[in-house]
Protein backbone atom coordinates (compact mmCIF):
# COMPACT_ATOMS: atom_id res chain seq x y z
CA UNK A 1 0.00 0.00 0.00
CA UNK A 2 1.57 3.72 -1.06
CA UNK A 3 1.82 5.50 1.56
CA UNK A 4 1.01 9.37 1.11
CA UNK A 5 4.11 10.79 3.33
CA UNK A 6 2.96 14.62 2.57
CA UNK A 7 -0.48 13.84 4.13
CA UNK A 8 1.53 12.00 6.72
CA UNK A 9 3.75 15.38 7.48
CA UNK A 10 0.59 17.26 7.50
CA UNK A 11 -1.76 16.25 9.66
CA UNK A 12 -2.34 16.92 13.17
CA UNK A 13 -0.87 14.14 15.14
CA UNK A 14 -1.60 13.48 18.84
CA UNK A 15 0.51 10.07 18.97
CA UNK A 16 3.65 9.28 17.29
CA UNK A 17 2.68 6.02 15.13
CA UNK A 18 4.76 3.67 12.99
CA UNK A 19 3.22 3.74 9.74
CA UNK A 20 4.41 0.71 7.30
CA UNK A 21 7.71 1.56 5.04
CA UNK A 22 9.50 3.02 8.73
CA UNK A 23 7.16 6.07 8.70
CA UNK A 24 6.43 7.48 12.06
CA UNK A 25 4.10 10.12 12.52
CA UNK A 26 4.83 13.31 14.02
CA UNK A 27 2.95 13.01 17.36
CA UNK A 28 2.75 15.48 20.28
CA UNK A 29 3.31 12.43 22.50
CA UNK A 30 5.42 9.44 21.87
CA UNK A 31 3.90 6.60 23.78
CA UNK A 32 5.98 4.02 22.04
CA UNK A 33 8.93 3.51 24.99
CA UNK A 34 5.72 2.82 27.46
CA UNK A 35 4.27 0.04 25.72
CA UNK A 36 6.74 -2.62 27.63
CA UNK A 37 5.84 -1.13 30.53
CA UNK A 38 2.46 -1.51 30.21
CA UNK A 39 0.90 -4.58 31.90
CA UNK A 40 -0.88 -6.27 28.35
CA UNK A 41 -2.72 -8.81 28.78
CA UNK A 42 -3.49 -11.56 26.23
CA UNK A 43 -5.47 -10.36 23.50
CA UNK A 44 -6.28 -12.75 21.25
CA UNK A 45 -9.57 -13.70 20.45
CA UNK A 46 -10.70 -10.64 22.65
CA UNK A 47 -13.29 -7.69 21.60
CA UNK A 48 -11.57 -4.89 22.95
CA UNK A 49 -12.09 -0.95 23.66
CA UNK A 50 -10.05 1.85 23.28
CA UNK A 51 -11.63 4.86 25.03
CA UNK A 52 -10.81 8.19 24.02
CA UNK A 53 -8.68 7.59 21.04
CA UNK A 54 -7.92 10.49 19.33
CA UNK A 55 -5.62 9.09 16.57
CA UNK A 56 -5.91 5.58 17.67
CA UNK A 57 -2.40 4.31 19.09
CA UNK A 58 -3.64 2.31 21.70
CA UNK A 59 -6.22 0.72 19.14
CA UNK A 60 -3.77 -0.08 16.44
CA UNK A 61 -1.81 -1.76 19.61
CA UNK A 62 -4.04 -3.94 20.68
CA UNK A 63 -4.99 -5.04 17.10
CA UNK A 64 -1.20 -5.57 16.39
CA UNK A 65 -1.46 -7.68 19.83
CA UNK A 66 -4.31 -10.00 17.87
CA UNK A 67 -7.32 -8.50 19.44
CA UNK A 68 -10.58 -10.54 17.50
CA UNK A 69 -12.18 -6.84 17.13
CA UNK A 70 -11.18 -3.32 18.69
CA UNK A 71 -13.16 -0.16 18.64
CA UNK A 72 -11.77 2.86 18.66
CA UNK A 73 -14.18 5.62 20.73
CA UNK A 74 -13.92 9.13 21.14
CA UNK A 75 -16.25 12.58 20.01
CA UNK A 76 -17.06 14.34 17.12
CA UNK A 77 -19.54 16.63 18.61
CA UNK A 78 -18.65 19.51 20.63
CA UNK A 79 -21.36 19.69 22.80
CA UNK A 80 -20.26 16.53 24.00
CA UNK A 81 -17.23 18.20 25.79
CA UNK A 82 -17.98 19.92 29.09
CA UNK A 83 -15.03 22.20 29.13
CA UNK A 84 -15.52 25.52 31.50
CA UNK A 85 -14.09 28.12 29.23
CA UNK A 86 -15.72 26.59 25.87
CA UNK A 87 -18.65 27.36 23.98
CA UNK A 88 -20.37 24.22 22.19
CA UNK A 89 -19.98 26.58 18.81
CA UNK A 90 -16.19 27.19 19.22
CA UNK A 91 -14.44 26.28 15.80
CA UNK A 92 -11.06 25.71 17.29
CA UNK A 93 -13.08 22.66 19.04
CA UNK A 94 -14.35 20.66 15.97
CA UNK A 95 -11.04 21.61 14.37
CA UNK A 96 -9.40 19.79 16.97
CA UNK A 97 -12.06 17.03 17.29
CA UNK A 98 -11.95 17.36 12.94
CA UNK A 99 -7.84 16.60 13.07
CA UNK A 100 -8.15 13.60 15.78
CA UNK A 101 -10.21 12.04 13.17
CA UNK A 102 -8.55 12.67 10.44
CA UNK A 103 -5.41 11.47 11.70
CA UNK A 104 -6.76 8.34 12.44
CA UNK A 105 -8.29 7.80 8.75
CA UNK A 106 -5.02 8.26 7.52
CA UNK A 107 -2.99 5.54 9.98
CA UNK A 108 -6.59 3.50 9.41
CA UNK A 109 -5.63 3.14 5.74
CA UNK A 110 -1.58 3.24 5.82
CA UNK A 111 -2.04 -0.03 8.43
CA UNK A 112 -4.93 -1.72 6.51
CA UNK A 113 -6.78 -1.86 9.61
CA UNK A 114 -10.02 -3.61 10.37
CA UNK A 115 -10.52 -1.16 14.01
CA UNK A 116 -14.14 0.04 14.24
CA UNK A 117 -14.26 3.82 15.01
CA UNK A 118 -17.35 4.76 17.32
CA UNK A 119 -18.28 8.35 18.16
CA UNK A 120 -19.99 8.50 21.77
CA UNK A 121 -19.43 10.54 24.66
CA UNK A 122 -17.90 8.05 27.31
CA UNK A 123 -20.67 8.97 29.30
CA UNK A 124 -23.18 7.80 27.03
CA UNK A 125 -21.51 4.21 27.00
CA UNK A 126 -24.38 0.94 27.29
CA UNK A 127 -24.29 -2.29 26.21
CA UNK A 128 -27.28 -1.84 24.02
CA UNK A 129 -25.75 1.36 21.74
CA UNK A 130 -21.94 -0.52 21.91
CA UNK A 131 -21.90 -3.92 23.09
CA UNK A 132 -19.88 -5.01 25.83
CA UNK A 133 -15.72 -5.69 25.94
CA UNK A 134 -13.62 -8.21 27.22
CA UNK A 135 -10.90 -5.50 27.73
CA UNK A 136 -10.42 -1.67 27.63
CA UNK A 137 -8.02 1.05 27.66
CA UNK A 138 -8.21 4.56 29.18
CA UNK A 139 -5.02 6.32 28.47
CA UNK A 140 -4.91 10.54 29.65
CA UNK A 141 -8.45 11.13 29.43
CA UNK A 142 -9.78 11.28 32.81
CA UNK A 143 -7.85 14.91 33.00
CA UNK A 144 -10.48 16.05 30.86
CA UNK A 145 -13.40 15.32 32.09
CA UNK A 146 -16.20 17.03 34.98
CA UNK A 147 -16.79 14.00 36.06
CA UNK A 148 -14.34 11.44 35.72
CA UNK A 149 -16.00 9.02 38.56
CA UNK A 150 -19.08 9.43 35.99
CA UNK A 151 -17.35 8.11 32.93
CA UNK A 152 -15.30 5.18 35.09
CA UNK A 153 -18.83 3.97 35.72
CA UNK A 154 -20.32 4.02 32.82
CA UNK A 155 -17.05 1.99 30.86
CA UNK A 156 -18.20 -0.37 34.04
CA UNK A 157 -21.36 -1.12 32.30
CA UNK A 158 -19.68 -2.22 28.95
CA UNK A 159 -16.79 -4.04 30.31
CA UNK A 160 -16.67 -7.70 31.43
CA UNK A 161 -12.73 -7.88 31.65
CA UNK A 162 -9.83 -5.82 32.89
CA UNK A 163 -9.67 -2.19 32.32
CA UNK A 164 -6.29 -0.71 31.55
CA UNK A 165 -5.86 3.05 32.07
CA UNK A 166 -2.15 5.46 31.41
CA UNK A 167 -3.56 8.46 33.15
CA UNK A 168 -1.13 11.60 34.01
CA UNK A 169 -0.67 12.38 37.58
CA UNK A 170 0.53 15.06 39.93
CA UNK A 171 3.37 12.84 41.89
CA UNK A 172 4.12 16.64 43.49
CA UNK A 173 0.92 15.99 45.46
CA UNK A 174 2.46 12.95 47.20
CA UNK A 175 5.37 14.72 48.62
CA UNK A 176 3.60 15.78 51.95
CA UNK A 177 0.57 13.41 51.97
CA UNK A 178 0.20 10.01 50.25
CA UNK A 179 -4.05 10.34 50.91
CA UNK A 180 -6.12 10.41 47.31
CA UNK A 181 -5.84 14.00 46.12
CA UNK A 182 -6.62 15.80 42.78
CA UNK A 183 -5.93 19.50 42.01
CA UNK A 184 -8.53 21.88 40.32
CA UNK A 185 -7.06 22.57 36.78
CA UNK A 186 -10.09 24.76 35.22
CA UNK A 187 -7.46 27.56 33.68
CA UNK A 188 -8.84 29.28 31.38
CA UNK A 189 -8.86 28.77 27.70
CA UNK A 190 -7.60 25.05 28.25
CA UNK A 191 -9.06 21.76 27.87
CA UNK A 192 -8.62 20.49 31.42
CA UNK A 193 -10.69 19.61 34.93
CA UNK A 194 -8.71 17.90 37.20
CA UNK A 195 -5.12 15.91 37.81
CA UNK A 196 -4.78 13.88 40.27
CA UNK A 197 -1.65 11.42 42.36
CA UNK A 198 -1.46 8.10 42.09
CA UNK A 199 -3.74 7.67 44.81
CA UNK A 200 -6.21 9.92 43.61
CA UNK A 201 -6.42 7.71 40.27
CA UNK A 202 -6.46 4.30 42.01
CA UNK A 203 -10.15 6.19 44.43
CA UNK A 204 -11.41 7.36 41.35
CA UNK A 205 -11.25 3.95 39.70
CA UNK A 206 -12.76 2.18 43.17
CA UNK A 207 -15.52 4.88 43.12
CA UNK A 208 -16.07 4.24 39.40
CA UNK A 209 -16.75 0.41 40.34
CA UNK A 210 -13.55 -1.00 40.08
CA UNK A 211 -10.74 -3.21 41.78
CA UNK A 212 -7.32 -1.86 41.66
CA UNK A 213 -5.25 -5.26 40.82
CA UNK A 214 -1.55 -3.43 39.91
CA UNK A 215 -0.31 -0.71 39.84
CA UNK A 216 3.01 1.01 38.56
CA UNK A 217 5.15 3.77 39.93
CA UNK A 218 5.17 7.34 37.70
CA UNK A 219 6.96 7.78 34.87
CA UNK A 220 7.40 10.20 32.11
CA UNK A 221 5.77 10.22 28.09
CA UNK A 222 7.86 12.00 26.18
CA UNK A 223 7.22 14.77 23.79
CA UNK A 224 7.38 13.77 20.11
CA UNK A 225 8.67 15.27 16.97
CA UNK A 226 5.30 16.96 16.74
CA UNK A 227 5.15 18.74 19.81
CA UNK A 228 5.59 22.44 20.22
CA UNK A 229 8.70 23.29 22.78
CA UNK A 230 8.08 25.77 25.57
CA UNK A 231 10.56 28.45 26.02
CA UNK A 232 12.62 28.77 29.27
CA UNK A 233 10.76 32.20 30.24
CA UNK A 234 7.22 31.13 30.02
CA UNK A 235 8.47 28.02 32.56
CA UNK A 236 9.20 30.53 34.71
CA UNK A 237 5.91 32.57 34.63
CA UNK A 238 3.81 33.06 37.43
CA UNK A 239 2.90 31.32 39.97
CA UNK A 240 6.35 30.89 41.11
CA UNK A 241 5.29 27.96 42.83
CA UNK A 242 4.68 26.18 39.30
CA UNK A 243 8.06 26.65 37.77
CA UNK A 244 9.19 22.90 39.24
CA UNK A 245 6.28 21.46 37.61
CA UNK A 246 6.24 23.80 34.37
CA UNK A 247 9.86 22.67 34.09
CA UNK A 248 9.32 18.75 34.51
CA UNK A 249 6.68 19.42 31.34
CA UNK A 250 8.86 20.50 28.83
CA UNK A 251 10.33 17.14 28.90
CA UNK A 252 7.11 15.30 28.75
CA UNK A 253 4.13 14.78 31.02
CA UNK A 254 3.88 12.00 33.89
CA UNK A 255 1.44 9.21 34.03
CA UNK A 256 1.10 6.26 35.92
CA UNK A 257 -0.50 3.22 34.79
CA UNK A 258 -3.27 0.95 36.82
CA UNK A 259 -4.80 -2.17 36.27
CA UNK A 260 -8.39 -2.96 37.22
CA UNK A 261 -11.26 -5.68 37.30
CA UNK A 262 -14.90 -4.92 37.48
CA UNK A 263 -16.15 -4.87 40.86
CA UNK A 264 -18.31 -7.64 41.85
CA UNK A 265 -20.69 -5.11 42.81
CA UNK A 266 -21.18 -1.63 40.39
CA UNK A 267 -21.84 1.37 42.21
CA UNK A 268 -25.37 2.53 41.56
CA UNK A 269 -26.14 4.85 38.74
Amino acid sequence: MTIDVDAVETATWYHTIDLPGGISTPGTYDLRPALSRLPWPELRGLRCLDVGSRDGFYAFEMERRGAAEVVSLDIDDPSDIHFPAFRPENELIQNDLDNGKRAFDLAHQSLGSTVQRRCLSVYRLEPEAIGTFDFAVLGTLLLHLRDPALALSAIRRVLNGPLLVNEAVNPSLDLFRRRPVAEALMWRGTPFWWLANPSGIARLLEAGGFDVVASGRPYMIRHGTGARRQSLARCLRRPFRDIPKNIVYTRGSPHCWFLAQPASTPPPG
